[in-house]
């Protein structure tokens, strides 16, 4: 059976899963964002499907759900961030 959902109910639940496993506010709506934004452009590889992969990760303490985000080096063209086993979508 396929079911549709509103854009604004599925970023709100998104959003609410990622605070749930310990995103700050921020990050859950960067997080939730990126996915459905990709799921809109038709890349659903790296939509919403990947949901369940993120809170696996950090089920299993693979993933940080609230990093320390350190910039490490910069140039005038290029950044090298320390993402503390963040979330890549951050």
């Amino acid at each position: 059976m396929e079911r549709n959902y509103d854009y604004e109910q599925l970023w709100r639940f998104t959003k609410n899963v990622f605070t749930s496993i310990g995103c700050n506010e921020e990050h859950a709506l960067l997080a939730a964002t990126g996915l459905l934004r990709a799921d809109l452009r038709g890349i659903d590889s790296h939509g919403i499907a990947r949901l369940t992969g993120y809170v696996r990760l950090w089920e299993a303490k693979r993933a940080n759900a609230s990093p320390n985000l350190e910039l490490v080096h910069e140039t005038p063209s290029t950044g090298v961030v320390d993402g503390d086993g963040g979330f890549g979508l951050v």
